[in-house]
Parts: C-alpha cells; sequence; structure tokens
C-alpha cells in the first residue's frame, strides 16, 4: 500500500475542505476510523466535517468527538470525500453525498468493494478499517494521541469481535497493543460495546433465541425478529442486535447462521460462519444482493417478515 498511502497523504494535505462518511447505521469499525482521522485532522488545522446517515448510536457515544458527527449535509462543497467501510458510494445512504463531483479517497476491507474511488485503500487482508487506517497513520507518522488511539482500538475490537473472530491476526493484535500504549483502554470500550445489556435488550434476544431454528440436516441455524415482535418487545436502540449472528454461530453443530430482522419496509440480514465450517458466507449474501467478507456477511431487501400458523417465519 506504499503508493497508494503516499498519493492519500498528499491529496488530504492539499485539501482545504474534506468530508469523512461512512454506510448508514455507525457501527465501531468504520465510526471509530471516521472519528481517529476527524481528531487528526481537525489537530492540523483542516476544515473537516464527518457525516453518518441516522447519527450515533448509544453504544458509541462514547467515543471522543461523537457528538461532532452530523446526520447529514446541506449544500456544503468540499474538496474531497473520503469513504469507509463502503463497497460503492451509494452505501453512504445520503444522495447529496453521492452527488458530489469532489474527488474520493476509499477505505474499505471488505473483498466485495468496486473500487469506485480516485483513490482506492482496501486491503482484504486486514481485520478491519480501523487497522488499515493505523497503518496509514503510521506511514505518515502522524502523532496518535489518547483520543486517537481509543477510536482506533474501538474499530478493531468491535470488528474482531474481541479478538475472537477468525479475522484476528498477528498483525492486528501488535496494533492493538500499540494502541494501547497510546492510552486506549480495552476495558472501558468493551464496557460499552460488548458487556452493556439493558433489560430491553435482553428482552430482545431472548425473542430472537426463541425465534432461533437449527436445521437437523442443513445444520444451518436460522432466527428472525419479526414487526410484530419488535411491537411486543417495545423501544429498543439501534445497536439492539449487535452481535446475536453471532451468538447463534456459536452453536457447535451450526455450519453458519443467519439472523433477519424487520426495520420498517426492509429486512436486514447478518450471516457469520468460521474458518472450519468452509462456508463463504458472502455467496449467500450476494444472493440478495448484499454482499461482505467470506464469514461475515450481510444483505437488506425490500418485504416483510411474516409468521404461518405453526410459527414458522416467510419473507413476503
Amino acid at each position: 500500500m506504499h503508493t497508494e498511502f503516499l498519493k492519500a497523504k498528499n491529496l488530504i494535505e492539499s485539501a482545504g475542505s474534506i468530508l469523512l462518511t461512512m454506510h448508514e447505521r455507525m457501527d465501531g469499525d468504520d465510526g471509530g476510523s471516521i472519528l481517529a482521522l476527524l481528531h487528526h485532522l481537525e489537530n492540523s488545522g483542516k476544515s473537516t466535517t464527518a457525516v453518518i446517515k441516522y447519527g450515533v448510536p448509544e453504544a458509541l457515544a462514547f467515543l471522543p468527538g461523537s457528538k461532532k458527527i452530523r446526520e447529514d449535509i446541506s449544500d456544503e462543497t468540499y474538496d474531497l470525500l473520503i469513504t469507509f467501510g463502503c463497497a460503492g458510494k451509494e452505501r453512504v445512504g445520503l444522495e447529496k453525498i453521492t452527488a458530489l463531483q469532489a474527488p474520493v479517497i476509499n477505505i474499505d476491507h471488505h473483498p466485495d468493494n468496486t473500487f469506485f474511488g480516485q483513490l482506492n485503500l482496501v486491503d482484504k487482508n486486514k481485520s478491519s478499517v480501523a487497522e488499515l487506517v493505523y497503518d496509514f497513520f503510521n506511514f505518515c507518522n502522524w502523532p496518535i494521541t489518547q483520543e486517537i488511539a481509543t477510536c482506533l482500538l474501538t474499530g478493531i475490537i468491535t470488528d474482531t469481535g474481541c479478538f475472537m473472530h477468525a479475522n484476528t491476526q498477528s498483525s492486528t493484535l501488535k496494533a492493538a497493543s500499540e494502541l494501547t500504549t497510546k492510552g486506549a483502554r480495552v476495558s472501558r470500550i468493551t464496557k460499552h460495546t460488548a458487556k452493556i445489556k439493558k433489560p430491553e435488550v435482553l428482552k430482545a434476544w431472548s425473542k430472537a433465541m426463541e425465534n432461533s431454528r437449527l436445521d437437523p440436516e442443513s445444520k444451518i441455524i436460522t432466527s428472525a425478529i419479526t414487526e410484530d415482535d419488535l411491537s411486543e418487545i417495545g423501544s429498543l436502540p439501534k445497536s439492539a442486535f449487535e452481535g446475536f449472528v453471532e451468538t447463534l454461530n456459536s452453536i457447535p453443530e451450526a455450519k453458519f447462521a443467519m439472523f433477519i430482522r424487520q426495520d420498517g419496509p426492509v429486512i436486514k440480514g447478518s450471516l457469520r460462519s468460521d474458518t472450519h465450517k468452509n462456508v463463504d458466507v458472502s455467496k449467500i449474501a450476494k444472493l440478495f444482493g448484499g454482499g461482505g467478507h467470506k464469514l461475515a456477511a450481510g444483505f437488506s431487501l425490500q418485504g416483510k417478515i411474516t409468521k404461518d400458523t405453526k410459527g414458522q417465519w416467510k419473507i413476503k
């Protein structure tokens, strides 16, 4: 990535105004990476705006600088657009951003990235976007403050499942170790992203577990949350089901796990597998118009999840 890193550094340093964005619904990896770069650019005196459709979920509000994230732009113009974790520019979900004519630096680690940027920092071998951004910081010799370290380590921790997923490698652990020496605290990050489960979230997980089914022949475990289920559960934070599909996938007999849930008129799907199970869930996600990694993928589609009289769910 030496050539790409050098070009990206020069493009960033020559830009007067910069817009940072990611796919809709902030997660710890891409959101943490945005905030890390936002801190550096603001510390360098750059005019920088960070925008994420639907804003910041409660679980990530602890991140330094999270209050600076906006949910949309008006009619501003920018010299440079930097996207995080987007397979295509349309993934940002905001028409005003997709219509921008500014050059794009596309930063991602997903294998289905379409290389839509004028400059593409894409490395599918990295555990997370945050690990890639950490490498970029080191290449540029940019200082990593405690705030930046916290944001980057949050990205690494959330995308590796607290270092339990198969994407964790020696470079990941080395980056995490060095970020802790800069002041990031694993215990504080996991407290917010992995440990806190409010009563209403536990109730939602209980319903999702109740709805789970393991097919004895295919060894596929599935679960679904319908609109009726959500009405019964009541108000939930946006991040309520984060980590649930990983819990399903932890069942030894399962070759892979699929969790779908109703989100207004859209069905959101998440799939997970493990290296030893030898299932490429990204191929399954592509059948529904989605994508992702071999062991972690997702999709969104218009439709409704319903249950029949026997309690079996269907998609319409």
